[in-house]
């Protein structure tokens, strides 16, 4: 009898997020799964100053061979964006970082996605405005 070896399989998760582009630290729940940057004070690994409070994002399933695991994924709370631009660039860095997760393009060096340039270029603008003051 001939034995199948299937490849890994790893199913998008939230975001349409790769399960094959997190690393450990963001599987666990340790780092946002969106930005990579450690979460919360009583994280473990945290290596710069935390981001304080996250919020579950979902979870993502990897199979490997007969083996699944399924992790539940966790992000920044508030938003990535709201950190650096308060609340004013939140959706744009949303979109942003939501289309990169999930476009091979935009994870490829030199590769160039369109709609990824133009989502980052909306966002670099609104952080922009918000740091001024305009549009606020």
């Amino acid at each position: 009898m001939k034995e199948s070896h299937e490849a890994d399989i790893a199913r998008p998760g939230p975001a349409g997020i790769d399960p094959d582009t997190l690393t450990h630290q963001q599987l666990q729940g340790w780092n946002c799964a969106l930005c990579g940057r450690p979460l919360g004070p009583d994280r473990p690994l945290v290596a710069e100053r935390p981001l304080g409070p996250d919020r579950p994002l979902g979870t993502v399933t990897i199979e490997r061979g007969a083996t699944r695991t399924t992790y539940e994924v966790r992000a920044c709370a508030p938003s990535c964006a709201e950190t650096s631009t308060g609340p004013a660039a939140e959706t744009e860095w949303r979109e942003a970082i939501e289309h990169a997760a999930g476009c091979p393009a935009c994870r490829t060096p030199g590769a160039g996605c369109e709609t990824g340039e133009r989502l980052l270029h909306t966002y670099e603008e609104a952080a922009r405005r918000a740091r001024s003051g305009e549009g606020i």
